[in-house]
């Protein structure tokens, strides 16, 4: 018995040695790796890698169709995804938002083909209006441009376009972001508003609400939610332009709200809502564009310039349900920024930025970017740049 407990004895000593030893060495191990791979900061693991590079600009000088109609003041503008709804073989087609407010004018969006120079360079080579859609409401009548004033424009998957109006003053409309038919601009669905957005008046001041022309100025939809048969659920994002008359801060006019919902075939739904704030020396957002894998860009509006940020939304708080966040009470993680590109840097002055949208691969391989501005003679410009992943 004796020499069975020496030898129990012995046998868990060396195993004891042995995992020790093994022990150690995997420490070691765990420590050199760690030693050797690259410290990636906090910041890198919340953005995506992406750079932006300017490739041209496009004037498009007060364009006539068809019907005598001049075309101005274009103020939103929203690329076609190639393979749902129409076919884009014969170019690059994007639809230009009016927001032209004219007693007896119908509210409408245009029909755009870009065509690229691709011989040495990548460059717009020219753009052709191909038509108008005259937007209707629910009795299939002609939505007036001094009743509503349509700021932002998304095209689904779903055949329509989803556009965003902002309420007028003196004028019984509230804000809305309502889906209309891509080729008959009639009426198909609206997206439901917290009743935060609804104005509320004491008299005659108002209390809640957006302000008037001043609600929702940037609108976008995720490209990842496409299908073939658009019924598939995809996300739309959308941001007010100032903040809510609750939300003012007297120093300062900084906190907006971004909006996140899913669109589903038979109901839409709020699935949160953030808080954006901008720059404090930008004077607006002027719009939001959401790209492949979750990556969202934003464009604010600074003296004669612009900048272009990327956002991260995955540690914003959830504001839906807080009424007013004026003053510094409230305390919430907002939606974080990361700077992409100072348009200032490219030394072309724009006066009036009214856009952004993803466009077209290229033919090297990146994501066309546009943006549309205007300058004091209302001619509208356009920027070409590619997105890419990596440097």
């Amino acid at each position: 018995m004796r020499v069975w407990k020496r030898c129990d004895r012995l046998e868990l000593r060396m195993q004891y040695r042995f995992f020790r030893g093994l022990t150690i060495l995997f420490c070691s191990l765990v420590f050199l790796t760690a030693c050797s791979i690259p410290q990636v900061s906090a910041e890198d693991r919340m953005f995506v890698d992406l750079s932006l590079n300017f490739l041209g600009k496009y004037e498009l000088s007060k364009p006539i169709l068809s019907e005598d109609q001049p075309v101005s003041q274009l103020s939103s503008l929203t690329y076609q995804v190639p393979g749902y709804g129409t076919s884009t073989d014969g170019g690059i087609q994007f639809y230009g938002l009016s927001d032209v407010a004219i007693a007896e004018s119908p509210a409408k969006f245009y029909t755009l083909n870009f065509n690229l120079e691709t011989s040495e360079s990548i460059n717009l080579k020219d753009i052709t209006l191909e038509g108008l859609t005259v937007l209707k409401d629910k009795q299939e009548q002609p939505l007036l441009a001094n009743q509503v004033y349509p700021e932002s424009i998304a095209f689904s998957p779903r055949h329509s376009v989803f556009i965003a109006a902002e309420n007028l003053e003196n004028v019984n409309t509230p804000p809305f972001i309502a889906e209309y038919d891509l080729k008959t601009g009639q009426l198909k669905n609206t997206v439901p508003l917290s009743s935060f957005y609804v104005p509320k008046f004491n008299e005659s001041e108002q209390t809640q609400g957006v302000e008037p022309k001043f609600g929702f100025k940037a609108l976008t939809i995720s490209p990842d939610g496409f299908s073939p048969d658009g019924r598939d659920p995809f996300r739309l994002f959308t941001v007010t332009e100032k903040p809510l008359i609750q939300d003012r801060d007297p120093e300062n006019a900084t906190k907006l709200r971004l909006l996140h919902y899913v669109i589903a075939d038979r109901a839409s739904f709020l699935v949160s809502e953030m808080l954006y704030l901008l720059d404090e020396t930008s004077q607006k957002l002027v719009d939001i564009t959401a790209g492949q894998g979750g990556t969202l860009l934003s464009l604010e509006q600074s003296e004669n310039t612009g900048k272009i940020y990327q956002l991260f939304t995955g540690d914003a708080t959830d504001t839906s349900r807080i009424k007013s966040l004026k003053g510094n009470g409230i305390k919430v993680q907002p939606v974080r920024k990361k700077l992409l590109l100072d348009l200032q840097d490219l030394g072309i002055p724009l006066q009036q930025l009214s856009g952004m949208t993803l466009g077209s691969r290229l033919p090297d391989g990146s994501q066309s970017l546009v943006l549309m501005s205007e300058d004091d003679k209302n001619t509208t410009e356009f920027l070409l740049l590619s997105l890419r992943v990596g440097h």
